[in-house]
């Protein structure tokens, strides 16, 4: 938060010739730590409707979308100097979110096998809280939480749409979604 901020200012400062008081620069913060939920907000509103006109897959592969948009834009924030495509990548980060942990447990309980749902709904949980802990490590100063390479921490949430990406069209669709959402009940069984 800290290099962030002094890039805000120093944008601020680039931009108008005049430096951003504290009260500024934490009003500015406020604003691109609170634009994520608000992001998971409309992207959980949006899960449900998307998730009964696309489907559970075709929506998590839609959904990757908004998170290399909000990769790019965090990634080239500071090549372009400007704090806004940060808090525009916030809210799209949490877009994303709010999808996925909607959609992906969802499509995960309607896959998986009866004797299986159960451990194969839990994995949904356990990944998001190993991506917090791997989040957490990498945002460390030794690796990505330095001064120079706060972009790259900020884009690096684009590796796991890119695995998404490349693994997701492989899986079935949902068979509740085939049968209940688009009455095909061959593609069903």
């Amino acid at each position: 938060s800290q290099y962030i901020q002094t890039f805000m200012n120093t944008t601020w400062l680039e931009r108008t010739g005049v430096s951003l008081e504290s009260n500024v620069i934490l009003l500015l913060w406020s604003f691109t730590v609170s634009a994520y939920p608000l992001g998971g907000l409309t992207g959980a509103v949006v899960a449900g409707p998307m998730a009964i006109m696309l489907g559970r897959k075709m929506s998590l592969l839609l959904n990757n979308v908004f998170v290399i948009v909000a990769a790019a834009l965090s990634g080239f924030s500071r090549m372009a100097k400007s704090f806004e495509m940060i808090m525009l990548s916030r809210f799209f980060t949490g877009v994303n979110a709010g999808v996925s942990m909607n959609i992906q447990p969802m499509y995960l309980a309607e896959s998986a096998p009866k004797k299986l749902r159960g451990a194969v709904a839990l994995t949904s949980a356990s990944f998001t809280a190993l991506g917090l802990v791997l989040g957490q490590v990498v945002g460390l100063r030794e690796l990505l939480g330095g001064e120079e390479s706060w972009p790259f921490l900020l884009a690096s949430n684009v590796v796991p749409a890119l695995i998404q990406l490349t693994a997701l069209p492989w899986f079935p669709e949902s068979p509740r979604y085939l049968l209940i959402d688009r009455g095909d009940k061959e593609s069903c069984i």
